[in-house]
């Protein structure tokens, strides 16, 4: 993703770099406070509030088999602010209910303090390891996380 000319980069190993391409800086992030597990997803924007860039990690860090069902772990979120330099876990509530998660799929822009991603909701735990790939029980969402609060919100995209 990216904001105010800053790009957000990241690799398959975890690593995550803040690039500023008009003045040729780069920053490479410290190491997460989450393992790399699973899936990961980023997404950096700007807070009006306390004035500072923070980048936001969600981390889906995978499924186990029980007896028969398939289980999700729930995802977790991180918070780096680039004025401390530091990372910290924040609670991911706003991503699951009951009986489902929200995962993302792409960070998809920053607009006036709020972070966009399209992603899916799906059920946490399936009756088999190939239920988990029948679309119908995918529901496409917008999820969007302000980064003065520090709280994640969805809307359903219609049928």
């Amino acid at each position: 993703g990216h904001c105010d000319g800053i790009v957000c980069l990241c690799d398959c190993g975890g690593n995550i770099i803040l690039c500023n391409p008009a003045i040729k800086e780069l920053k490479l992030l410290p190491k997460s406070c989450l393992p790399n597990w699973g899936y990961s997803d980023v997404g950096i924007g700007y807070d009006p509030k306390s004035k500072d860039y923070k980048v936001q990690r969600i981390s889906c860090d995978g499924e186990e088999i029980y007896g028969d069902r398939l289980v999700f772990f729930p995802p977790r979120v991180e918070i780096y602010n680039l004025s401390t330099d530091t990372w910290r876990e924040i609670k991911s509530n706003c991503l699951e209910t009951e009986a489902t998660f929200l995962w993302p799929e792409d960070f998809e822009m920053y607009w006036k303090g709020i972070c966009y991603w399209l992603g899916y909701e799906q059920p946490k735990e399936f009756e088999s390891y190939f239920d988990r790939l029948e679309d119908e029980k995918k529901k496409t969402v917008v999820f969007f996380f302000d980064t003065g609060d520090e709280v994640f919100h969805s809307i359903l995209l219609p049928d």
